[in-house]
């Protein structure tokens, strides 16, 4: 079984840029279920079924998502799903070095996924020990903005 939800069996690296995979035909339409991130549950229809996000709107949930996993800690997710942050958690000055680093982090939790094919820092903003991101993320479907605490 591939570590990766993304690739198909004998793939060589996960962490390959996905600008050299595949390009739009190649892949079917994104999906992602709906996320309340403020209440972190789903969001349903009025009909009580799950609403179904496509494309770049898609995409934003499961960036969002993905941020928010400790990358190996939970079973239930791929090796290659989610993020390595907890070490800049109260461990690390909030200086211009530790930004890059956590932004490189960042960049390779999400660049397993073939959909994106880049992803830069917007902007950052240090508040005492809070650091907001800003991130641009190329998709296949176009550009998507995305700001994160970390």
């Amino acid at each position: 079984m591939p570590t990766n939800p993304f690739m198909t069996a004998g793939t060589t690296s996960a962490l390959t840029p996905s600008s050299a995979l595949t390009d739009r035909d190649d892949l079917p339409e994104f999906k992602e279920q709906a996320w309340d991130f403020e209440h972190n549950k789903f969001i349903y229809n009025r009909d009580g079924t799950h609403k179904v996000l496509t494309q770049n709107e898609a995409m934003k949930v499961w960036i969002r998502k993905a941020l928010l996993v400790e990358r190996y800690r939970y079973r239930a997710y791929f090796d290659d799903y989610g993020m390595e942050l907890e070490r800049f958690v109260g461990k690390t000055p909030n200086d211009g070095i530790s930004q890059t680093l956590l932004f490189r982090y960042i960049k390779e939790g999400l660049l397993v996924n073939p959909y994106i094919k880049r992803v830069t820092a917007a902007g950052v903003t240090r508040t005492k020990k809070k650091i907001i991101m800003k991130l641009s993320v190329t998709t296949i479907y176009g550009k998507a903005e995305i700001e994160t605490e970390v």
